[in-house]
């Protein structure tokens, strides 16, 4: 799976009318029955080889795009789960079913792909991304922060933070820094929806984190009264190698790792190496962690933590408990 500019995704996008110029309706739906086309919205399919391709943040970018193709005289400003999916922020296992737009008054019913949300908007919170009018990163991660479960929130500011600091070994905590404030900022302004759980979350967040599963792995932990962890903790490795451990807890001497399926099997993460191989890799440096720190290593997948119980059953298997004040330990 990979993700999609919005070139590609208009250059692939067919309406029913250009469809109509060279076939006919019923081979349309024809098309449709067999899954040889992809219905995106109404009036509005992608080839279903193109589809099943995409990551689900740029299926719903897809979405976005029918839509924008789709506006006539208006020039729509995408918001929530839509600007994130324009903004490469991830939606951690969450599939809008609605594209999200902003308006300065509500005129019109949402429709059933097109959720139309009420609120003002400051210039300084709208950027164009690829010709498209969306939130600004720091906008849109304040709405999701609100408005989205914890665990897929958290990945969501993890991400945008991530976005203006960079990667944990050229890291810019200056940067960082600076939208933790600005977000915090705009979390004490009272009465709006989610406010609490948003600043419970801007708290925590933490701009190092190298992916989704690390946020809710975080966010896990958070809830069964861990102390809060390191992230991506950097260890002298051989032949000055540094190697980068997703999650460390101090008190418990151990480094969590989290690893998604595509870390053995998507291309791109991968390189040049074959599945068995990257799995070699990876014992070889799990060795040399153990060895060379005296600290366990768990691996930790979203099977793991896709409930707090489950996880607390798993960290148990491991003899990882919390020390001190706990919130919620199963």
């Amino acid at each position: 799976m990979r993700h999609c500019s919005v070139d590609e995704l208009r250059q692939n996008l067919l309406s029913r009318k250009d469809l109509e110029r060279g076939v006919s309706g019923r081979a349309i739906e024809r098309a449709l029955s067999t899954g040889e086309l992809h219905r995106v919205r109404r009036g509005w399919y992608l080839p279903t080889t193109f589809w099943h391709g995409l990551w689900p943040e740029s299926r719903h970018k897809a979405l976005v795009v029918a839509t924008w193709m789709a506006a006539s005289g208006s020039d729509p400003v995408y918001s929530h789960e839509s600007a994130a999916a324009l903004l490469r922020l991830p939606l951690y296992r969450w599939t809008p079913r609605s594209a999200h737009v902003i308006l300065g008054s509500v005129d019109r019913h949402s429709a059933r792909d097109l959720f139309r949300h009420e609120g003002e908007l400051a210039e300084s919170d709208i950027v164009v991304v690829e010709g498209i009018r969306c939130t600004s990163l720091l906008r849109t991660a304040y709405d999701l922060a609100r408005s989205l479960p914890p665990p897929a929130a958290l990945a969501v500011v993890d991400a945008a933070l991530a976005q203006v600091a960079g990667v944990p070994w050229d890291f810019d905590a200056a940067a960082e820094d600076a939208m933790r404030g600005q977000l915090e900022e705009r979390a004490r302004r009272p009465g709006a929806r989610g406010i609490r759980q948003a600043r419970e979350l801007i708290a925590i967040a933490e701009g190092r984190a190298q992916g989704p599963l690390e946020s809710v792995t975080r966010y896990r932990l958070h809830e069964l009264g861990f102390a809060r962890p390191r992230v991506q903790v950097p260890v002298p490795g051989p032949n000055l190698k540094t190697y980068w451990m997703d999650i460390g807890l101090d008190v418990q001497r151990t480094f969590l790792e989290c690893d998604g399926i595509g870390k053995y099997l998507d291309p791109e993460l991968a390189g040049d190496l074959a599945p068995g191989q990257v799995i070699l890799e990876e014992k070889k440096r799990e060795d040399w962690v153990r060895g060379s720190t005296g600290w366990g290593v768990a691996r930790v997948g979203s099977d793991e933590v896709s409930s707090v119980g489950g996880f607390a059953a798993f960290l148990r298997a491991f003899a990882i408990t919390p020390r001190g004040t706990r919130r919620i330990w199963l």
